[in-house]
């Protein structure tokens, strides 16, 4: 009887989480049913676009003092402007915030430098 109720629990839970927002919907349609994810987000393409990178440190992995070597993990955490995906939230039922997949967007194509993954000396 307990697996029962368990199983009833699961099943009301994933029904009720997987109704969506059709406004959220309806704003996704509109942002990006014209947008260019390879279009750098500018009005004109001569401007400027200022890209903010963060570098939080995860893990320090190791530090060979010899070879002046240290390993670590981290996050990149970059944001930048995109006046393309702007919207009105009385227009859209409230929608204040909207998650989109990153690889739906323009992303700044950003190296590090001096970055050694998985190098062996």
């Amino acid at each position: 009887m307990k697996s029962l109720v368990g199983i009833m629990w699961i099943v009301l839970v994933l029904i009720s989480g997987c109704s969506g927002n059709p406004d959220a919907k309806r704003l996704y349609d509109d942002l990006l049913s014209n947008y260019n994810k390879l279009v750098r987000p500018v009005v004109n393409v001569s401007d400027a676009l200022t890209v903010k990178i963060k570098l939080k440190l995860s893990q320090l992995i190791d530090v060979n003092l010899k070879n002046q070597i240290m390993t670590t993990n981290l996050w990149v955490e970059q944001s930048w402007y995109d006046y393309k995906l702007k919207w009105d939230p009385k227009e859209y039922g409230g929608v204040e915030m909207l998650h989109v997949p990153s690889d739906h967007i323009w992303r700044p194509d950003i190296v590090l430098y001096n970055n050694c993954f998985q190098c062996r000396w």
